[in-house]
């Protein structure tokens, strides 16, 4: 092995190591490369579920720009101190607001930065004065940036639309999930509720805001239980939306059918119990959860929004795709997945082989590759 003293220096950056996707993908990589480069893990917030297996990595270097006091400018000047106080051969970065530091840090230094892009930004950047500062200095990230890393090709070709960037400096690498974690935590007992034999299960799992759409997802199953009395749909997930969506439930009287448990920690559980999951996103970057449901429970149905399930789901040969915003067409796809015998047989032999393209060591040895060039 390499002598500690003779490895090249990554430093990387992440707003926090709270239990995300990006997260988990930040941690998992890190803890990768640590045989090849000395590792300095800079966070905003020095907290959350991953923090420990960051820290657990063999002498890293842990600092926090205090993002509860600051702003974009003296983040900036914390940034810059650690970067010319580590040297580092590379600076990794996850996320678009440490994407936007790490860019003004490292003005008129030459170190090679690499950017990982996790969402859309024509959802999460608007009109306003701050957004529009915001999008013209992820222009110059993405134009001083040595690589940019998507987690799918509708997120590269909007990248490389908007800000004019080559697409050839632009790298997709699928978010990879973990067989043998899922594995495990697939079979913990479901002690907190009580699946029916006799009943089919629909399950949705993901905050509940307005990007997942589950007024849409409500609707659709209002559709299908009126044309079923032996289905239930279950909600993972807490949110600014909650109370709305428990009056929605109420107004359609569905009380009976619907349950919502809030956030859980472990939602793998549920997922191989139920009899379909679904997906009712207006937007998404990568969606983890649809993977993970492949993977778990192999009955998917998703709406086809931008970006990434189109790219995780051959239509009607692995899971199925919809219209945004369709209740009528979201209902008779669920109603397909969960009554034709032969179909879920199909869609089920198919998802283990396509899931197979999207582990964590794929992800990981790309991500290998790219940092080591």
């Amino acid at each position: 092995m390499t002598d500690l003293k003779e490895k090249p220096v990554l430093l990387a950056l992440i707003l926090s190591l709270e239990g995300g996707g990006a997260e988990r993908i930040f941690a998992r990589v890190l803890k990768s490369l640590s045989d090849r480069f000395s590792i300095v893990a800079v966070v905003f917030y020095p907290r959350g579920r991953y923090l420990d297996g960051i820290l657990s990595i063999p002498d890293i270097r842990f600092y926090s720009l205090e993002g509860e006091r600051g702003n974009t400018i003296s983040f900036v000047r914390r940034l810059r101190t650690i970067i010319k106080k580590e040297n580092p051969s590379r600076v990794l970065s996850f996320l678009y607001y440490p994407n936007i530091v790490a860019y003004l840090s490292l003005f008129r230094l030459k170190t090679p930065l690499v950017l990982s892009e996790r969402s859309n930004h024509r959802l999460y950047l608007g009109s306003s004065l701050k957004h529009r500062l915001w999008k013209g200095m992820l222009a110059g990230a993405y134009r001083k940036a040595f690589r940019i890393v998507t987690v799918s090709e509708g997120v590269r070709k909007f990248i490389a639309d908007d800000f004019r960037i080559n697409p050839s400096k632009i790298e997709v690498i699928y978010n990879g999930i973990d067989f043998e974690t899922l594995d495990r935590l697939k079979e913990e007992p479901v002690n907190d509720f009580g699946f029916k034999k006799e009943l089919k299960y629909i399950l949705a799992v993901g905050s509940l805001v307005r990007a997942k759409n589950y007024p849409l997802l409500i609707d659709c199953f209002r559709i299908i239980a009126g044309r079923h009395n032996d289905i239930r749909l279950i909600i993972l997930g807490s949110g600014t939306l909650e109370e709305d969506l428990k009056k929605m439930v109420k107004d359609f009287k569905l009380e009976d059918f619907v349950t919502f448990m809030g956030y859980v920690e472990n939602p793998y559980r549920f997922m191989a119990s139920a009899t379909c999951y679904v997906l009712s996103s207006d937007w998404e970057g990568f969606p983890n959860s649809l993977l993970e449901a492949m993977y778990v429970n192999g009955h998917v149905v998703s709406t086809d929004c931008p970006t990434g399930p189109s790219e995780i789901i051959s239509d009607g040969t692995d899971g199925l795709l919809c219209e945004p915003g369709n209740p009528v067409q979201l209902a008779d796809a669920i109603e397909k997945m969960c009554y034709d015998e032969e179909f879920r047989k199909k869609v089920y032999a198919n998802s283990r082989k396509k899931i197979l393209n999207f582990g964590e060591e794929k992800m990981i040895a790309r991500y290998r590759e790219l940092l080591t060039k």
